[in-house]
């Protein structure tokens, strides 16, 4: 009797385990996809940012319909940002690089896997 309930927990145990490693792989497939996004979105926002001909109110309408595209890595990209903004200013001796001024974008609400 107890082996053939230690039969059931195993295979139980191995089913378990077959769906979290799919549920891993899952997840590693869209964290490299959002890698291999990044560089383009970042030359896309950088471009919107450095264009001097449109209005301000165009620029942030051109960043919201990007963050609407990828919103992942938009705010990948705002992290980013973030903590090299905070590096800079807290460690090279008081030189700290011009970043460009980015409009306000509401956050991405995150979603339960």
């Amino acid at each position: 009797m107890f082996s053939k309930i230690f039969s059931v927990f195993l295979v139980e145990i191995q089913q378990l385990l077959a769906e979290v490693a799919d549920l891993v792989s899952e997840l590693l497939a869209a964290i490299s996809k959002i890698l291999n996004n990044l560089q383009s979105v970042f030359d896309q926002l950088s471009d919107i940012l450095n264009d001097k001909d449109l209005s301000l109110e165009k620029r942030t309408e051109a960043i919201n319909d990007l963050k609407q595209q990828f919103p992942v890595e938009i705010d990948t990209i705002y992290y980013i940002a973030s903590q090299v903004e905070k590096a800079l200013q807290g460690g090279n001796g008081g030189v700290v690089p011009e970043l460009p001024e980015v409009p306000s974008v509401p956050e991405t609400p995150e979603i339960p896997v």
